[in-house]
């Protein structure tokens, strides 16, 4: 068991030179630019087919339990290309770290298109989905930690979330229409098109590798098992990989069925809910930083938790107005509680651990998937549950909702107007 001793729980390693050719400080994309090209082309994409993945099992006439375990698989996937990942990176360049999360992108469609083939290509595609994940959400979240302190964490993650959401929403919408008229071969093409031309853009000159990244040692097991805090981390951690396959694949189903599963028009809700997004992003962005941090984070959670009870009420006997105005309070809710989470999760691994923060958030979470979507499957499969969501998972998820209360609750940092 490691023992954090020092006020900030703070490992200690031996710090090594990265002999990267990547390191070297030679002109080329600035940290900013080359995070937010690689954010816009990644954005793209996963509105034109990773998004539907769960919508497009569904069509496939996938269980619940089936669901359930390619959301498993997805996560052993992850943790397996976690390690990689983690020791891959001190010896390629950030070009090459780039390319493979695209070329994992691409990869990901094609083992999808064999889906009608045999069963077992749905859990072949969820390790799959997972290794593609990590490549993608691991770098971006070290370009991203690159450029940000305490003060400006909260703005800059809703900048980032008003670029995902224009950009994302042209890919859902384009997505939306090529599946809806079964042009998949299409859609394939135009991946790979945005992909090499996305990579051409970022590659033509030498991106500078962060910095925070190349001064940090590749995580050992031992430290990451042995990893202890006062901040409830490893709770939030295990907790919120639950939440993040309720929302993107549960949920999502719930909204197919809501837009009488077409892609096309879940498509267009799921555009015209991003307005909402956008805009409450833009409102809140610059105040968050500024405003009481406690205060801001409770009534998040609290939002949140409301927003799971409203997801569990939903009634498909609402008027269109009724039901439009419900999607967009849940909208709401959810979207001020990512925000407040991840400034909240930034600040923490500031004050910390720095980028090793980050990664053993991803191996907690992705193994607490493994685990309890795994769970899940084995539940789905007893009781026979079959089509649209269990309401009881909302309810569920409505109460789990209130752990994220103890994360960081003992810190004096969250406290006073501006702290």
């Amino acid at each position: 068991m490691v023992r954090h001793q020092d006020r900030n729980h703070k490992l200690e390693f031996m710090a090594k030179p990265l002999r990267s050719r990547s390191r070297r400080h030679c002109p080329g994309l600035s940290a900013d630019t080359t995070f937010h090209r690689y954010l816009g082309v990644h954005s793209l994409l996963i509105g034109l087919f990773p998004f539907y993945i769960p919508v497009y099992l569904w069509q496939q006439r996938a269980s619940l339990a089936d669901i359930s375990l390619f959301i498993a698989f997805s996560g052993a996937g992850f943790l397996l290309a976690l390690w990689i990942w983690d020791r891959v990176r001190l010896m390629i360049g950030l070009n090459a770290v780039i390319a493979c999360s695209l070329v994992l992108e691409i990869l990901l469609l094609y083992t999808v298109c064999f889906l009608e083939l045999e069963s077992f290509i749905v859990y072949a595609a969820g390790v799959a989905y997972g290794i593609y994940n990590c490549f993608y959400w691991t770098t971006q979240r070290a370009l991203f930690y690159d450029l940000i302190d305490t003060d400006t964490s909260g703005r800059r993650y809703g900048n980032l979330q008003i670029l995902v959401g224009v950009l994302l929403q042209v890919g859902i919408v384009a997505g939306g229409f090529l599946l809806e008229s079964g042009s998949f071969g299409y859609l394939m093409g135009a991946s790979v098109l945005i992909a090499l031309v996305g990579f051409a853009v970022i590659a033509r000159t030498d991106p500078v590798y962060p910095s925070r990244l190349a001064e940090r040692h590749s995580l050992p097991l031992a430290k990451v098992t042995g990893f202890r805090d006062a901040d409830g981390s490893r709770l939030m951690f295990m907790a919120d990989g639950f939440f993040l396959f309720a929302e993107s694949f549960f949920w999502l189903i719930t909204l197919f069925l809501l837009s009488h599963a077409s892609f096309a028009t879940l498509g267009i809700v799921v555009l015209s809910l991003a307005v909402v997004f956008g805009l409450i992003f833009y409102l809140l962005k610059n105040v968050i930083d500024r405003v009481g941090r406690r205060r801001i984070y409770c009534l998040a959670v609290t939002l949140y938790a409301v927003s799971w009870a409203m997801r569990a009420l939903i009634d498909t006997d609402m008027s269109l107005q009724g039901l439009y105005v419900w999607l967009v309070l849940v909208t709401f809710c959810t979207s001020f509680f990512r925000l407040a989470l991840n400034k909240r999760f930034y600040d923490m691994a500031l004050l910390t651990l720095s980028h090793d923060y980050l990664v053993i958030k991803s191996y907690y979470t992705q193994a607490a998937i493994a685990l309890l979507f795994g769970l899940a499957a084995a539940g789905f499969s007893l009781s026979g549950s079959s089509g649209s969501v269990p309401a009881c998972i909302y309810w569920i998820a409505a109460g789990v909702s209130l752990v994220y209360f103890l994360y960081g609750a003992r810190r004096s940092e969250w406290g006073g107007s501006g702290s």
